[in-house]
């Protein structure tokens, strides 16, 4: 069982990574324009209407989906400190019953990287989520070499990923590559905001 303070540095994170996620998903998900005689024919704006409904489901459904295993993997690194122990990967790797099992092990090292990352938060002293960072890393360099082998195992992920996802190849390649530029960005940008 978590203490109360850890489950405030829980909440501090998973505030966070609720909010990259939203700012992830308006930077991926393409939002439809409407060409400006839209709005004169009423039912070709009802239309639009309907796609803006689809765009913000969208949106919700892409920050849900890239917050699942974010979830699984804070919740992995508070059983673990609770414990005493290592992070358990293998309860999550029985979950994940959709990913092929040649990503499995790209999956698995993602997940241990994040948990381990987030057992790093928990265990620092802080009370907003830049302090954790800034006492887990103590400086710009150590959080960067993080970001970078976060971002390279979440893109090789990804990148196994790609066979079993419907769609057209190129443009899922692309929506993957967008991902992980926009990742790389947000991440830049946190980081210049941390360590002021």
């Amino acid at each position: 069982m978590s203490t109360a303070t850890e489950t405030s540095k829980a909440t501090l994170i998973l505030d966070h990574e609720t909010l990259q996620a939203k700012q992830l998903a308006v930077a991926v998900v393409d939002k439809p324009v409407p060409p400006i005689w839209m709005i004169f024919v009423p039912v070709f704006f009802v239309f639009f209407a309907s796609k803006m409904r689809q765009y913000k489901n969208g949106l919700k459904d892409f920050s849900e989906n890239y917050l699942l295993s974010r979830r699984w993997a804070l919740n992995a690194a508070e059983e673990a400190i609770a414990g005493g122990g290592e992070v358990a990967v293998e309860p999550i790797l029985a979950r994940v019953k959709d990913i092929p099992s040649s990503a499995l092990p790209l999956y698995s090292s993602w997940f241990l990287l994040l948990a381990r990352h987030y057992q790093q938060l928990l265990l620092s002293p802080g009370t907003s989520y830049p302090m954790l960072v800034r006492a887990a890393y103590r400086n710009k360099a150590n959080y960067l070499l993080f970001c970078d082998r976060l971002g390279k195992s979440e893109t090789a992920l990804n990148r196994a990923l790609l066979p079993g996802i419907a769609g057209e190849q190129a443009e899922v390649e692309g929506v993957i590559d967008r991902m992980a530029q926009q990742i790389d960005e947000l991440r830049r940008e946190e980081l210049t905001e941390i360590f002021r």
